[in-house]
């Protein structure tokens, strides 16, 4: 359970014996919970080994090594649900690290990274156009740097009045290497959230993935309807 200080408290994240702590655009509420299904699909079984390995790779650490993560996760803050930023373990960071690399085909590293992560992108734009417009992802600067790749998450909601989405979004897909804008991101969409319904509200969320580091910058997002033009 997450909570930020307010007048009493001022928002709430995460489980509380029977009920979760949600939000909407009129705020936080409590909502009964339910036991999660386990997930078998392909990419969850995916996942899950990759964070075994992530597990098992640790484990093969030298001290020093392990102390050096300790340190890069002090030094490299990550920031919650509701905005805090926390000091990820050591385990914690390498674990990031080495799954995002491991995803994306890359050799993880073993020692953490020196160099910070990119800088983010500096403006993200979004047309959602199902017809002859396309489905694509306008950012800047373009192309990225050689070694850097845009890191994709995206979520689709049939409701114009839903705001807060962070629950919803998945990870899509990485882009090329030095990708240039506007990015055509339909197929990988509709490959991993399924496909796009005329008047559904598309939102992306698009990082710098720095694949000698493996590190992310921080995130940009863009919402569109969905349309679709015709000839």
């Amino acid at each position: 359970m997450l909570f930020r200080d307010g007048a009493i408290v001022g928002q709430l994240s995460g489980r509380l014996g029977p009920a979760v702590a949600s939000h909407n655009r009129y705020g936080s509420y409590f909502r009964a919970g339910t036991i999660p299904v386990t997930s078998t699909t392909e990419y969850a079984i995916a996942a899950k080994s990759r964070l075994t390995a992530a597990s098992q790779a640790w484990q093969g650490l030298t001290e020093p090594q392990r102390e050096a993560w300790i340190h890069y996760g002090q030094q490299n803050p990550i920031v919650n649900r509701i905005g805090e930023a926390k000091e990820p373990t050591g385990h914690a960071a390498f674990v990031g690290i080495y799954s995002r690399m491991h995803l994306d085909s890359l050799t993880p590293l073993t020692e953490p990274p020196i160099d910070p992560p990119s800088a983010p992108l500096t403006s993200l734009e979004l047309v959602a156009d199902i017809g002859l417009g396309g489905v694509n992802l306008t950012f800047a600067p373009t192309p990225t740097e050689a070694d850097e790749k845009i890191w994709l998450l995206a979520c689709k909601t049939n409701s114009h009045g839903i705001k807060f989405v962070e629950n919803y979004k998945r990870f899509v897909a990485t882009s090329e290497l030095a990708e240039e804008s506007p990015w055509d991101i339909q197929t990988v969409i509709e490959a991993r959230i399924g496909a796009l319904v005329v008047d559904q509200v598309l939102t992306v969320f698009a990082a710098i993935f720095d694949t000698v580091t493996g590190q992310l910058s921080g995130f940009l997002r863009a919402s569109a309807i969905v349309e679709e033009t015709a000839a």
